[in-house]
């Protein structure tokens, strides 16, 4: 069924035709086309909590009035501290009515790191979907009961605010080589560029159904929330504990369409492939995976068990909003090396590769990504000069230099093979910087070195440390500050002390090489099941008590 112009006819990224020439809607009104289309049909569930469209709508209008009266207004930034929870993206809806900027946190963050990001962000409202106590960097604060009652309100009148669609619109915070987070700032420009370009791969359509399984502060949820939501299309939030058995279970329950997961929770999903089946997952048209550039091995049983499944691959950093390069996997090559392509840039995107200042373009030459065009962000939240570096023009285009290290195959195709920095690495599917794990480290009194790294221990990639200190004890110490200030998943589970100072030997002294620490760390943690380690004075590394 599509809608009528009468009945609210959809965004131009429809892939229906008919909704081509709508005028390009405000972000705030992101849910009144669905909402006057379907507004009975159920849009979201969480498993606990669903809402039909008209219900999306009319809690964005009532939270929004209530921004409104509070003096939040256009430019203003308002965090919400984030959960995967039903509501979120009606809260998103609501500070674009307002002309606000939309700044998702994870509410799940340390303390210590929260307050840091809101001391930057300086939000006019921090909201909440608990009733924890306000922080010290909120002015106003909207906590989980106030935020039901307003919900359960009066039905609200709002009027969305005119704002230009190259200001600002959402900050989401990304790992960065200055070793702190730092602040991804999209345009609303960029934000519906995106949802055009990649919609016409997606081809979500109203009759679509959506597993949502990104958290709400990353911006892949504007992707498989926001953009589905906003053509009439179910999307199912995904809470459980992300187990492969269990999801499958949900995309065969809930007759799921588009599946988009990022390459990690796809291998979870996959298995063994015995379970990929048409039986099991009978209504899955689509799978889109991304972030980290996917295990072939994983591809292979999709298009051999599936292959009437259309298979994408999207790539690219958050600075050129969700998604920039796509490749569509059409069968299943046993003879895959070790990557498919990452493809080309999406429809109105320009890509290319550099070396030396120089564009490069011959097959199997290597050169750093940039990716431009509408999707570029505005840039980071205030720290321009870190803008500055990553953001370029050429030829009339911005473009971001992505570090990641690339080429063409012979078919024109963009491999990725590797990032240019050998800091930047994946954790729990999320593209890190060690720089920040390091820079927290040694921050601590007394600690005057810090070597991070990722290794693989039972199956999985940890973060081990190894800390250079004068004293053991401040090796407990940094962990306990760590556990503060870093999210679960940067947190080392590895830890080794390097004695240094006055009374470190020469052998301590001497011993600089950082892939030589962690090497000899990575090799005693196959050998022991201690988490806590030593550098003796001639060199080893050898298991210690807990610290």
């Amino acid at each position: 069924m599509v809608a009528t112009a009468e009945a609210g006819a959809l965004p131009p990224w429809s892939v229906d035709p008919a909704d081509r020439s709508t005028p390009l809607p405000a972000l705030g009104d992101l849910l009144v086309a669905p909402a006057l289309a379907y507004p009975d049909r159920t849009a979201i569930s969480d498993g606990d909590t669903s809402y039909t469209f008209a219900q999306l709508e009319q809690g964005a209008l009532a939270v929004a009035a209530w921004l409104t009266g509070q003096g939040v207004g256009e430019g203003d930034r308002v965090a919400v501290l984030a959960e995967k929870r039903s509501i979120m993206p009606a809260l998103a809806v609501a500070v674009w009515k307002c002309g606000a900027v939309y700044a998702p946190l994870d509410g799940s963050e340390p303390a210590g790191r929260l307050e840091a990001l809101l001391a930057r962000l300086e939000p006019a409202v921090v909201i909440a979907l608990d009733d924890r106590e306000p922080t010290a960097s909120a002015s106003r604060f909207l906590g989980g009961t106030q935020l039901a009652a307003i919900l359960s309100g009066p039905a609200a009148v709002h009027t969305t605010a005119a704002r230009g669609p190259e200001e600002a619109a959402y900050i989401v915070w990304a790992s960065g080589s200055a070793g702190e987070p730092q602040g991804v700032e999209t345009s609303a420009a960029a934000l519906t560029s995106y949802f055009g370009n990649h919609n016409q791969v997606l081809r979500i359509t109203p009759d679509s159904r959506v597993l949502s399984l990104a958290p709400f502060h990353a911006d892949v949820s504007l992707e498989d929330t926001l953009l589905p939501l906003s053509l009439g299309a179910f999307v199912y939030q995904f809470r459980s504990l992300p187990a492969g058995a269990v999801m499958r279970s949900v995309i065969g329950r809930e007759r799921i369409t588009h599946l988009i997961a990022v390459s990690m929770l796809l291998a979870m999903i996959t298995g063994d492939g015995r379970q990929i089946t048409r039986a099991k997952l009978p209504g899955l048209e689509v799978v889109m995976t991304g972030a980290q550039v996917c295990d072939p091995a994983v591809v292979r049983i999709w298009r051999q068990q599936l292959p009437e499944t259309r298979f994408l691959h999207a790539f690219g950093p958050p600075e050129a909003t969700v998604f920039s390069v796509g490749n569509e996997i059409g069968h299943a090559d046993p003879e895959q090396g070790p990557a498919h392509p990452i493809g080309r840039p999406l429809r109105g995107m320009a890509a290319k590769l550099v070396k030396d200042g120089v564009e490069v373009q011959q097959p199997d030459t290597e050169g750093e990504l940039w990716i431009g065009g509408a999707q570029v962000m505005r840039g980071y939240f205030d720290r321009p000069e870190e803008t500055a570096r990553h953001v370029v023009e050429s030829d009339g285009i911005r473009y971001f230099r992505t570090g990641d290290v690339c080429a063409y195959d012979n078919a024109g195709d963009i491999v990725f093979r590797r990032h240019g920095d050998e800091e930047v690495v994946w954790l729990a599917g999320r593209r890190t910087h060690l720089g920040e794990i390091r820079r927290s480290a040694l921050s601590r009194p007394g600690v005057d070195r810090a070597v991070p790294a990722v290794v693989r221990r039972n199956g999985r990639d940890v973060v081990a440390l190894v800390v250079g200190s004068s004293a053991r004890q401040t090796v407990a110490d940094t962990q306990e500050h760590l556990r503060a200030v870093l999210p679960g998943y940067m947190r080392p589970t590895l830890m080794a002390w390097v004695r240094t100072g006055p009374a470190a030997t020469t052998v301590q002294t001497v011993q600089t090489d950082e892939r030589e620490l962690v090497r000899r760390l990575d090799a005693a943690a196959q050998q022991s099941n201690s988490n806590y380690f030593a550098v003796s004075a001639d060199g080893a590394v050898e298991p210690m008590d807990e610290v």
